[in-house]
């Protein structure tokens, strides 16, 4: 039987929202009462879930379903309510825009914050930082902060810190959207990569047809519950 890697049982998430809201002073003041009534959406229900050691598991659904809070919740930047989260390694996670990046600080800078967020030495990061700059391509921008990059290369960055550091298990959500058409190109090819040396990979994904030429497995959501759980044929490796 394989190596359970990645595990949850019984997650559950919510979250209070205002029955009313209200950008004016003027109509807080005077609905005040309504403000002060207090809606519970529930992000997640009861969701559980087991990731074998080098299997890929796809999550599907559509926005609002709750993919993308349990992966954080998988990563460990998001408290659940209740239920229980077990991981066997170390992680890597893409999971927006901008997180664990400081704005005002240049790419070297934050490529090795990062590392020492994830428990490298310097001597390590040392090795990574060239890999990491050369694969993002953002070699003509060394010398801005970060908060002077495009999204795109803001984007292109973040991943290539994710995917190019040695974890047991890797955490993407939207990772296939990232950058323009010849940086995706690189993308895929280096997860194809990812693929053929037996890694594990939980991504969210809005394409189906992208997961199921990366993933064994697809998790389909919606409502903050899971629906299914489908085995693929997966070709990324043939």
């Amino acid at each position: 039987m394989s190596e359970i890697i990645l595990s949850c049982s019984g997650i559950h998430k919510s979250y209070a929202k205002s029955f009313l809201t209200a950008a004016m002073l003027q109509e807080r003041l005077i609905k005040w009462r309504l403000h002060r009534k207090k809606v519970q959406i529930d992000a997640l229900r009861d969701v559980s879930l087991a990731v074998k050691k080098g299997e890929w598991v796809g999550i599907y659904g559509p926005n609002g379903s709750g993919k993308s809070t349990l992966l954080k919740i998988l990563a460990g930047v998001l408290r659940q309510d209740s239920g229980t989260v077990s991981r066997h390694g170390t992680l890597s996670t893409f999971l927006e825009l901008g997180v664990g990046f400081h704005p005002e600080r240049k790419a070297e800078e934050n490529i090795y914050l990062h590392g020492l967020l994830q428990g490298f030495s310097p001597k390590e990061i040392k090795k990574m930082q060239h890999d990491i700059i050369t694969f993002a391509g953002i070699e003509s921008h060394l010398d801005l902060p970060i908060k002077c990059y495009s999204t795109g290369l803001k984007l292109r960055l973040a991943f290539a810190a994710a995917a190019q550091v040695e974890r047991d298990i890797y955490l993407f959500d939207e990772v296939l959207a990232v950058g323009d058409a010849a940086f995706q190109a690189q993308c895929i090819a280096y997860l194809e990569q990812m693929k053929r040396d037996g890694k594990t990979v939980l991504i969210v994904n809005h394409g189906l047809e992208s997961l199921e030429y990366f993933c064994d497995r697809i998790v389909m959501m919606d409502h903050g519950s899971i629906l299914s759980s489908t085995q693929t044929y997966s070709s990324a490796v043939t």
